[in-house]
């Protein structure tokens, strides 16, 4: 090889010191640390559909409680009829010695009342469900046709379009 050649590919690198191993090593395994625990603490938990039973049992033995109205690209009849849902469930004492947190959605954004304070915030639909996430929650939503379904950590109820009554609204979980 000519001094012009041993010019051009550059000097030679030396190589990582125990030191610089061990360092590269330390590093990476407070990545992998962060890592796990950002899953397990920070995460939001597993939430898959489920039968009833099993969001039924969170909910009483959970301390607090939300309502999530979305009224976003609902009619005059469905907005209605999805808080009247909230206010009939309220009514028949599913929530009842639970902390209650109320947050209605439309299209300007989301408004959050809880039942221990006396003051309310604004916030984006992804704040609000985040703000649910930790505890059971019932979704109420509209849709083209009247339905429900169980998740392990929540409820979502669809209102249908031309709705006349909060009848779509009575949910019962049985065992047969």
């Amino acid at each position: 090889m000519s001094s012009s050649e041993k010019k051009q590919a550059g000097p030679k690198k030396p190589a990582l010191t125990d030191k610089d191993k061990n360092t590269l090593l330390a590093a990476l395994a407070i990545v992998a640390l962060a890592a796990a625990a950002y899953v397990l603490f920070l995460s939001e938990p597993s939430d898959s559909p489920s039968d009833g039973f099993e969001f039924v049992g969170y909910l009483a033995n959970a301390e607090s409680a939300a309502f999530l109205y979305d009224t976003r690209g609902a009619d005059d009849g469905q907005t209605q009829a999805i808080y009247q849902c909230g206010v009939d469930l309220i009514s028949k004492g599913i929530v009842a010695g639970k902390n209650l947190v109320n947050i209605g959605c439309d299209a300007d954004g989301c408004l959050s009342t809880t039942s221990t304070g006396n003051g309310s915030s604004s916030l984006t639909y992804e704040q609000a469900k985040k703000k649910v996430s930790p505890m059971p929650y019932i979704l109420i939503k509209p849709a083209q046709q009247s339905s429900f379904s169980f998740y392990q950590r929540h409820m979502e109820i669809h209102i249908g379009k031309n709705i006349t009554n909060a009848s779509s609204c009575s949910i019962k979980v049985s065992a047969e």
